[in-house]
């Protein structure tokens, strides 16, 4: 790779693990890569426990609309600040990060973005990155025009690009989480509160099945909050019996999906992460229905759980049991790296930028 490093930027929890391969990567090529991240959710506290050095930038946990886009407007400014004051200029930007992304349109860096969500605000990524890489299963999705200008396809999900080289032992995974042989293990993420999707429906509908759940004979539920607001909140309304566990520290998500025989999701990344590894999904998520969510709930590796009537009828089935795994789709991993080294070697020829 020619001089100079790589720029990447985590804005949220989930981009440590997704773009964690990508980093190792560079740096076993000799690459040199320095990381930024946002306080945003546990994206510190995984980052220290994946052994990955990040400077800190900006604030998170916005809640209203308005906090959001202030706070991300002024970490573009601090991101652009710092991009400028390095001793010299990173190559190429790898991120799924709004702020980041309008940082490098500032200075006019070349940007490489992850996309998988269709209905999250695209037009930052859109102006930022010379290429966006979404799953092949949104190629049908509903994508603004500026998105679709820079969009490339990669095969598989975004959680492939890291489970597929990761390797579990099952039985490993349970017993550091003091989960027996015979016990049923329902991990249960809570939707999340500060999103722009955040819904009242979703949060009553996961405390019901939490409640509903925890009256099965041999069950154990282990809660991952999001935040520690979260977790104190929780901890005043969820079941105190002893099959209802709420975690206390980082737990990286795919050794507990890993562990689980069923995942109680709130919608995002642990709901992939399940269907990649063949952990069934019951999914409370009363936003706007990700594409990549309805194509697994046709697969039969989630089932939407999104008013009184379906978690009833939910419940009322059978123990849903371990299915074969999504994947492996390492082809997607490929063609991304070969993208982000194509841009900063600058073997891939410099594409105008979207300002529309």
């Amino acid at each position: 790779m020619a001089s100079g490093w790589v720029w990447v930027d985590f804005e949220n929890t989930p981009q440590v693990l997704c773009l964690e391969p990508f980093i190792r990567r560079l740096r076993g090529e000799g690459c040199e890569v320095r990381i930024t991240a946002r306080p945003q959710a546990q994206t510190l506290e995984l980052s220290a426990a994946r052994g990955i050095a990040v400077t800190p930038i900006g604030n998170g946990n916005f809640v209203r609309p308005l906090e959001k886009m202030v706070g991300g407007g002024l970490r573009s400014l601090e991101l652009t600040h710092w991009v400028l004051r390095q001793d010299r200029r990173p190559r190429v930007l790898l991120s799924s990060s709004r702020s980041a992304s309008l940082a490098a349109w500032f200075v006019r860096l070349r940007a490489v973005g992850l996309l998988d969500y269709e209905h999250a605000t695209q037009r930052p990524l859109a102006i930022g990155c010379e290429t966006v890489w979404l799953p092949d299963a949104l190629r049908d999705a509903k994508l603004s025009r500026m998105i679709r200008r820079v969009a490339r396809f990669h095969a598989g999900l975004k959680e492939n690009l890291y489970l597929d080289d990761w390797q579990f032992d099952r039985a490993a995974e349970r017993s550091k989480l003091g989960v027996s042989a015979d016990e049923y293990l329902v991990v249960a993420r809570p939707p999340a509160t500060t999103a722009h999707y955040a819904s009242n429906l979703s949060d009553r509908l996961w405390l019901a099945a939490v409640r509903s759940l925890s009256e099965w004979p041999g069950v154990r539920i282990l809660i991952s909050p999001r935040t520690i607001s979260q977790r104190e909140h929780l901890a005043q309304l969820v079941p105190r019996d002893p099959p209802v566990r709420m975690l206390h520290h980082v737990v990286a998500g795919p050794g507990l999906v890993a562990a689980a025989d069923l995942v109680l999701g709130g919608g995002g990344t642990m709901n992939r992460e399940a269907a990649v590894l063949g952990v069934p999904v019951w999914s409370v998520f009363c936003g706007p229905a990700p594409a990549i969510d309805e194509r697994l709930a046709i697969e039969g590796r989630l089932r939407w759980v999104r008013s009184e009537r379906e978690l009833s009828e939910t419940l009322a089935l059978e123990r849903p049991t371990l299915q074969v795994g999504r994947g492996p789709f390492p082809e997607g991993f490929a063609s991304i790296y070969g993208d982000i080294v194509g841009r900063a070697n600058g073997s891939v020829p410099l594409k105008e930028r979207a300002y529309g």
